[in-house]
């Protein structure tokens, strides 16, 4: 008897210890949430999570495919012992790759973002990520309403601003084709005949796409 426990107790200990050297995330009410990194790490492995906020509003009148956006890193990124790997305030630089206006009632407008670099100290890195969620309602509270008021955008329109909108979503979208062959996550900028804008200040939760290097 006491073979066999100890056999399963060595059993469960070795996939605990798997589970930890594969990823750097975990799951929560199926919400990748973001863990400190291994202590001494030299690099940001695939599937981290950064919690960030938009630098500037972005939209369908003011915006072109192409345009350069930034975003501000909302929460340190640490490791086990405290080290700060990615500092509040580092800069996630991306570009418009899809834009779609609302012309007409119950249209529904979107714009597409693709991140290519992280700016640390000064140092950037290659970085490529996808948007996992646009939350304005965990920004001090529930400042939805405020954000969107301040935007010009009504309630009606705004129900659906900040949705990540996947494959199906697009194909419902004209030139939904275009939008779905270009680089980047899809967000939807509401529906009808509306000031079309994602604002600055929007919360953003990004999870990287490839393994980044620090030096």
């Amino acid at each position: 008897m006491y073979r066999s426990i100890t056999g399963i107790g060595i059993a469960v200990a070795m996939l605990a210890a798997a589970g930890c050297a594969r990823t750097a995330q975990v799951e929560s009410g199926g919400e990748v949430v973001s863990t400190p990194l291994p202590t001494n790490t030299s690099s940001i492995p695939v599937g981290t999570t950064l919690k960030v906020t938009l630098d500037q509003t972005l939209g369908t009148a003011d915006n072109k495919v192409g345009d350069e956006f930034t975003a501000s890193v909302a929460e340190p990124l640490n490791t086990t012992d405290g080290d700060v790997v990615v500092p509040k305030g580092a800069v996630l630089h991306g570009t418009i790759t899809g834009l779609h206006a609302s012309e007409h009632a119950g249209d529904q407008a979107a714009i597409k973002l693709d991140f290519d670099t992280l700016t640390i100290n000064g140092q950037a890195y290659a970085f490529n990520a996808k948007i996992t969620n646009t939350d304005l309602k965990t920004q001090g509270g529930d400042t939805r309403n405020e954000t969107l008021k301040k935007a010009g955008i009504g309630a009606a329109a705004g129900a659906a601003l900040g949705a990540i909108l996947g494959d199906a979503d697009l194909g419902k979208i004209a030139l939904g084709g275009l939008l779905g062959a270009a680089a980047g996550t899809a967000i939807s900028l509401g529906t009808g005949e509306v000031q079309a804008v994602l604002p600055e200040g929007t919360p953003m939760t990004v999870q990287s796409t490839q393994m980044v290097a620090l030096r």
